[in-house]
């Protein structure tokens, strides 16, 4: 198994655009130009930033470490495997279309289920929904339960589960019950479903807007009737940010991404397009938000961030030879750590993934780290001119 693991220096360009922001835009030559044609999705258990396409795949760790994988990794890849990764609270997994769904725990494969049509994998919390042609199957704790219950797609969460078969609808007795009779129903083709964050809340978009149902019960629409500067009625994508507030991608008639909007109240703001962003939109593949609320859009050429006070720090590092230069022992750790450096600093934080600071130290000799509980954190080491991060493990 080879793995490239290094600490990321990107050749990147920063821009100042309206509305007061700042994008930064990481070029995918910088790590074998593994462009996210297949997929484009972040880890909401790590922060993980996955790239896939049918041949290779690149992870930007959430402290900045670059991870590719490619056959020797994933086994044979061919064009039309469909790739596609999910994940559980504890676990990575990934299909391949005629094949089966794999474990990826530790970057280590394992086969746990064949299967030789598999049309898209979703997950929640620890369960793994395998859709296939017949069924929809569940993969929980090592176990394969057939629900028998036929979708195209499906998203679940709780108690909850929507399927899309062209028409919204849910599982009632193996059965699929459709909600276009709903009043609130909107009769247009469905583009893409998402759950709020904190919520059971559904979002659906569709070519004349959004709806949005609880309990299967369609409460309301998000027209170009009823809120102010809705860039298109054709919602193509929905993220929901650390807030809860929604963000959509929107198309034209052609389904060709143009803009990036937020909804507050019925007014949509942060409205992104070509002229106001560096996005290359008609060669848009993904928008994707982080649990701190981090932005992060794909294209063909680049992956673009907007810059706020929870932008990860390894987007300021400029030196392949950080992890040269600071060390932390012992890594992982349990009582006390130290850290060495070939340069003097002032100050080091200790940062949990969900951004909190958790520890600061002027020392970098013997820090007390047994209040800390066992997990992933982040070291920031603040010099006069620099911070550098990196990852350390609480045992």
């Amino acid at each position: 198994m080879k793995h490239i693991l290094f600490t990321i220096l990107f050749l990147f360009s920063t821009v100042q655009l309206a509305n007061c922001q700042t994008w930064q835009s990481l070029n995918y030559s910088q790590y074998t130009n593994t462009v996210p044609y297949g997929q484009f999705v972040i880890n909401q258990y790590s922060n993980d930033i996955w790239m896939a396409n049918d041949n290779k795949v690149a992870v930007i760790e959430n402290n900045g470490a670059l991870q590719l994988f490619d056959y020797n990794d994933l086994g044979t890849l061919w064009t039309g495997d469909h790739l596609r990764f999910v994940f559980t609270q504890d676990s990575i997994f990934y299909m391949k279309e005629t094949m089966g769904l794999f474990n990826f725990n530790n970057f280590s494969s394992s086969l746990i289920h064949s299967e030789s049509n598999i049309n898209e994998v979703t997950s929640y919390n620890d369960t793994v929904y395998i859709l296939r042609s017949g069924s929809v199957l569940e993969y929980t704790n090592g176990q394969v339960i057939d629900t028998y219950y036929s979708a195209s797609d499906i998203l679940a969460k709780n108690s909850y589960m929507y399927s899309n078969n062209g028409v919204l609808g849910h599982n009632v007795a193996y059965s699929n019950v459709m909600l276009w009779s709903d009043p609130q129903y909107l009769m247009a083709s469905l583009n893409t479903m998402r759950f709020q964050r904190f919520t059971d809340s559904i979002y659906v978009g569709t070519t004349k807007g959004l709806m949005f149902a609880y309990n299967y019960d369609i409460l309301d629409t998000i027209t170009p009737n009823n809120t102010t500067n809705m860039p298109s009625p054709n919602v193509l994508e929905i993220e929901f940010d650390q807030l809860d507030s929604l963000w959509a991608v929107f198309g034209d008639v052609n389904d060709v991404p143009f803009a990036i909007a937020k909804l507050e109240g019925s007014i949509w703001n942060n409205i992104y397009n070509a002229s106001n962003s560096p996005i290359d939109f008609t060669n848009f593949l993904g928008l994707e938000i982080d649990t701190l609320g981090n932005l992060w859009v794909a294209d063909i050429i680049a992956l673009h961030t907007l810059l706020t006070p929870n932008s990860p720090t390894w987007l300021n590092v400029n030196s392949l030879d950080l992890e040269h230069e600071i060390f932390i022992y012992p890594n992982p750790g349990s009582s006390t750590i130290s850290i060495q450096s070939l340069n003097n600093f002032d100050a080091i934080k200790i940062i949990d993934l969900q951004g909190r600071t958790v520890l600061e130290s002027h020392s970098k000799d013997q820090i007390d780290v047994s209040s800390l509980k066992a997990g992933n954190y982040i070291i920031q080491v603040f010099s006069a001119d620099l911070v550098r991060s990196l990852s350390f493990i609480k045992d």
